[in-house]
């Protein structure tokens, strides 16, 4: 009989270590599809596990950066996590990049692309328009759900997966005074939540509303086919 290596797991070991990367994988699957919105009892629930395994898990996900938790106990993402999305926030910006500009053809005004990380919606590819007045946001920032168009279209997209592409969303001054903007948003193969969004002063953005709008829907039906 050949004796086991010094230091080589047992087989229940390793069946333990990978129930553990297991719980953990289903853990940030949740967090990832309800982001901010869930709190220790509520991934309990979702994922059929004892509170006191939760927290465990929870702790040593927090503890390596893939998880995070405000002071309302509401849990997302760690940045460390949302770090090693930066290979495909560059591949989704090339995927996406002729419908840009081909929206920006089409309206004249700026065009956006943004992906859900955590809480928020971050820019990660843009068309200027021409216009010496236009609305532009710097790739690489981030943006909240609640107020803009392309947070809003996302957050449809969480509520109901089935609206994807469905409808249109709308900022109406509403995260900076002056400019209006109109969003859809759409779930890729890879699993990201991806949004299109036209912003625009808003006078103009009043003005041309309806051939934005237009533009935005074919575009969805493009993405769609």
């Amino acid at each position: 009989m050949v004796p086991a290596e010094e230091n080589q797991p047992s087989e229940s070991g390793r069946s333990d270590g990978i129930q553990v990367l297991r719980r953990a994988a289903a853990a940030l699957d949740e967090i990832a599809a309800s982001p901010g919105q869930l709190r220790l009892v509520d991934l309990g629930g979702r994922l059929g596990l004892a509170k006191s395994t939760v927290r465990r898990l929870l702790v040593g996900l927090v503890e390596i950066g893939f998880a995070s938790i405000d002071d309302e106990g509401r849990i997302s993402l760690g940045e460390r996590l949302l770090g090693l999305g930066g290979a495909d926030d560059a591949s989704l910006a090339t995927q996406f990049r002729p419908t840009l500009d081909r929206l920006a053809r089409t309206t004249g005004e700026t065009v956006d692309l943004s992906v859900l990380r955590g809480q928020q919606m971050l820019f990660i590819d843009q068309v200027q328009s021409a216009h010496r007045l236009r609305a532009v946001s710097a790739v690489g920032v981030r943006f909240p759900l609640e107020c803009t168009a392309n947070g809003k279209a996302a957050l449809e997209l969480l509520t109901d997966p089935s609206a994807g592409l469905s409808g249109i969303a709308f900022d109406r001054d509403e995260h900076t005074a002056g400019i209006s903007a109109a969003g859809i948003a759409a779930r890729t193969t890879g699993g990201h939540i991806v949004a299109i969004s036209v912003p625009a002063p808003s006078d103009r953005f009043d003005a041309n509303e309806r051939r934005i709008v237009s533009a935005l829907r074919d575009c969805a039906r493009s993405l769609a086919s």
